[in-house]
């Protein structure tokens, strides 16, 4: 089995030929995530959940909050692994500076394409659509292109965020490079596949496929005989995105007073207790009560003993998760690693503990499941407006009647995209055929943010004004 290499899975190449010199002090990653900081697919996931919704309060994670966390920890960690594998001679120093810049751009964006009202917003979505294409489009079944929207995932969301929708001069979008895209790629299948169906989660859209293949060729992810494997770099902004999530979500259910943490606490504390590389941890979280003994209130105290549980795992994990990654090198490298680098030996049980305390904790508390009951109605309500707004194909785009007014409502950067042809050209003769009509909608309503989303919702039930 032939293996990946770093030359070309560190592809600077862009669909669009780049029209900015290169410098020798900053690489094609660097360039990447220049570009997209300021964006305002970046700025709106400052209002998008991470786990709590529609928070009037500044102490709890956002999806932005997340994603710069993503991107720091990628940045370390692609460091660290990029200093192990040059003292091995399998890297050079450009390359691993070109591995920690693009993991720190690819964590910024792995969540740019979430619907609102978190992952939930995902299973909204691709409920919604079932029932309406059973009821109102039993002609579309056999169309590939509906798929996408059945098996709908935030994952290649992004990938069309960045490659389509974020605009900036063409149809090319962001125009990033091929090994940033390619490490996005998750799930590296399409919706029409025996993956999609037994996974329930695809890579990328109908709309993107022959990006994705020249992605794939020019990254060296197709090999030799026509399998694609997963970017090795993948394997470590996963790592780096659960490190962040599980024990940030942990420490925001604490601030949110939804965690009984002294129970919590002993229990991690007994399951660890004589694994070597927790074996400082009860003494960090001793210390830390010691410190903090007199003249803060328990709450304080708490979320302190929280912190310094955060801070400390989140270390060993990164250790770990780079030591499971030169292990399994070769393996990675084949496309032969079917596991998850947190599923190593040393880490397993502790992540294991975590999720199930948050799915119980966090994801399971009154609070998120009332706001997940909202999200439901907010989202299937706007699909069920604007879906059958473009639907019919007669008055759509007519401003005197309600389904025009409806569409007219939708985002112009949005509707000017799905108006391009091949050549970037604008034409607004251009008829928009069903799968366009759709994708418009879905492009919509899922960039939109918590907040937007229900006021838009509040606005066309009539109990708020614009």
């Amino acid at each position: 089995m032939d293996k990946m290499s770093w030359g070309k899975l560190l592809s600077s190449k862009r669909e669009r030929p780049s029209t900015v010199p290169e410098e020798a002090f900053r690489n094609a990653f660097d360039m990447d995530y220049e570009r997209v900081i300021s964006s305002s697919s970046v700025r709106r996931l400052q209002d998008k959940a991470q786990v709590f919704p529609l928070q009037e309060n500044d102490f709890t994670r956002t999806r932005l909050t997340h994603s710069l966390e993503v991107s720091s920890i990628g940045r370390s960690v692609g460091k660290r692994v990029g200093y192990l594998l040059k003292e091995k001679g399998l890297m050079t120093g450009t390359q691993v500076e070109m591995l920690s810049s693009l993991l720190a751009a690819a964590g910024l964006v792995h969540d740019l394409g979430n619907p609102p009202f978190g992952h939930y917003g995902e299973n909204i979505i691709r409920d919604w659509f079932q029932d309406y294409l059973e009821s109102h489009m039993p002609d579309c079944r056999e169309e590939e292109w509906v798929n996408d929207f059945l098996f709908f995932d935030g994952n290649a969301q992004t990938l069309r965020i960045l490659s389509r929708l974020q605009f900036m001069k063409d149809r090319h979008g962001m125009n990033f490079s091929y090994g940033t895209l390619g490490a996005l790629v998750k799930y590296p299948w399409g919706s029409s596949t025996e993956k999609a169906k037994s996974k329930g989660k695809i890579g990328f859209f109908v709309s993107e496929k022959d990006l994705i293949n020249d992605i794939f060729s020019e990254t060296g992810m197709a090999g030799d005989s026509g399998d694609i494997r997963r970017h090795p770099a993948t394997y470590l902004l996963e790592a780096a995105d659960d490190i962040s999530y599980l024990f940030a979500d942990l420490e925001d259910t604490a601030k949110k007073c939804c965690l009984p943490w002294d129970i919590v606490k002993n229990e991690i504390l007994v399951e660890t207790d004589g694994m070597s590389d927790f074996y400082r941890l009860r003494k960090e979280i001793e210390e830390a009560r010691e410190r903090n003994k007199e003249n803060i209130s328990h709450e304080e105290k708490m979320l302190n003993e929280v912190m310094v549980f955060r801070v400390f795992c989140q270390g060993v994990c990164i250790r770990n998760i780079c030591d499971e990654f030169i292990t399994n090198y070769d393996d990675i490298m084949q496309g032969a690693y079917d596991s998850e680098l947190l599923e190593g030996a040393t880490t397993k049980k502790m992540i294991t503990m975590l999720r199930d305390i948050c799915k119980v904790y966090a994801y399971g508390s009154n609070e998120v499941l009332s706001l997940e009951l909202i999200g439901k109605k907010v989202i299937s309500a706007l699909l069920d407006r604007f879906i059958t707004a473009i639907s019919d194909e007669e008055h759509y785009e007519n401003q005197k009647c309600e389904n025009g007014k409806l569409y007219g409502l939708i985002s112009p950067n949005f509707k000017y995209v799905q108006y391009l042809d091949e050549k970037s050209r604008y034409s607004e003769d251009k008829k928009l055929n069903k799968h366009e009509r759709v994708q418009l909608v879905i492009d919509f309503i899922s960039g939109m943010t918590d907040s937007y989303a229900l006021n838009l919702h509040n606005m066309l039930l009539g109990v708020r004004l614009p």
